[in-house]
């Protein structure tokens, strides 16, 4: 070992947790941000988090036909501001996929391959639990989600099914991949 001489290891910018009641609020505040409410259609992320969190909503999710809710905020590591979320869960009527879910990105924060880490994140938790065959998501063809339509065709989720989008002029998009 030659004397004096250390690599600092580069911390990464950011670091990604558990949703917890510590940052709900924050989570929600970004989500509300980047995806405004009147464009949230009947899927309110306040409901969702905030029912993932304490054993009776779970309860209460499970019943609604969503077996395993989990989702996870990426937080910058110098200011510990939430910059980003991504969520995993099962449909009842989906037996063989883990569908991701409200993935966002601060867009302060884009361009340093943040959201791909969550993808990545929700991916890997998929793959842990291991007894479904796919992984889903759905997405659309709005200008503002350009940039994630290159990362999931990068990560090799495909589209599978197109549906329009009642009011907005956009198609929804059906990708998944195999795990």
């Amino acid at each position: 070992m030659s004397e004096g001489k250390f690599v600092k290891k580069e911390s990464a910018p950011f670091s990604i947790d558990p949703l917890s009641w510590q940052n709900l609020r924050s989570a929600l505040n970004l989500l509300n941000r980047v995806f405004p409410p009147e464009a949230q259609g009947g899927e309110r992320p306040v409901v969702f988090f905030t029912a993932s969190l304490f054993s009776l909503g779970r309860l209460w999710l499970k019943w609604k036909g969503y077996p395993v809710v989990r989702y996870w905020v990426a937080r910058d590591n110098e200011t510990g501001a939430v910059i980003g979320t991504v969520g995993l869960y099962t449909k009842a009527d989906d037996e063989e996929a883990y569908w991701g879910g409200w993935m966002c990105v601060d867009p302060e924060a884009r361009g340093k391959s943040l959201g791909t880490m969550l993808a990545f994140r929700a991916l890997v938790e998929a793959t842990i639990m291991g007894d479904r065959k796919y992984v889903r998501l759905y997405t659309s063809t709005d200008p503002n989600e350009a940039a994630a339509q290159i990362m999931y065709d990068q990560m090799g989720l495909q589209v599978y099914r197109v549906e329009d989008e009642s009011g907005t002029g956009y198609k929804r998009l059906y990708r998944q991949m195999e795990i």
